[in-house]
């Protein structure tokens, strides 16, 4: 048993992989979770000033903004480790866990899609609970990492404005 409370946020842009994530979390003892479907609901979960022990990007694309976010989320000191799941070759797994290394992000695992209780419990159970950081503060970035998001997660420009956000 967990000395600890862990949270865990979950982005899955389907709903019923959420609530599979909801229920493979909950049999690890995870029972502070934040479940969102796209990164909105990520800055509004954000906005309470949680930390959480874990981050779940769910069809995590890579590119270069995808990266970026990635790096900004774990810059703000609100997310201690990362995980990645999706549909990846060999190679792309390694890619993900070099870059990760070379930008200091801590990624715990790039898994397969679908994702077991089995490697689910494999990989939490390599994760490294932190006590001294919650002194520290949550970084102002957490509200930046929207600069990075995809077009697709964005509003609309509006006319007239002198810049998007």
């Amino acid at each position: 048993m967990a000395t600890i409370s862990r949270r865990a946020m979950v982005l899955c842009s389907h709903p019923g992989r959420l609530l599979n994530y909801s229920v493979l979390l909950n049999r690890l003892e995870f029972y502070h979770l934040s479940l969102c479907l796209n990164l909105d609901e990520v800055r509004k979960a954000l906005s309470g000033r949680q930390r959480y022990s874990l981050f779940i990007h769910d069809d995590f694309r890579p590119g270069p903004n995808e990266l970026m976010s990635l790096k900004a989320l774990s810059q703000s000191n609100t997310f201690r480790q990362f995980l990645l799941v999706g549909n990846y070759s060999a190679e792309e797994k390694r890619g993900l866990m070099q870059w990760a290394w070379a930008n200091r992000v801590p990624l715990l695992d790039v898994l397969d899609k679908p994702l077991s209780l089995a490697q689910l419990r494999e990989v939490t159970g390599s994760m490294v609970l932190y006590h001294s950081e919650d002194q520290q503060p949550i970084r102002k970035s957490v509200g930046e990492f929207r600069d990075f998001a995809p077009a697709a997660d964005l509003p609309p420009a509006r006319i007239g404005c002198e810049c998007r956000g």
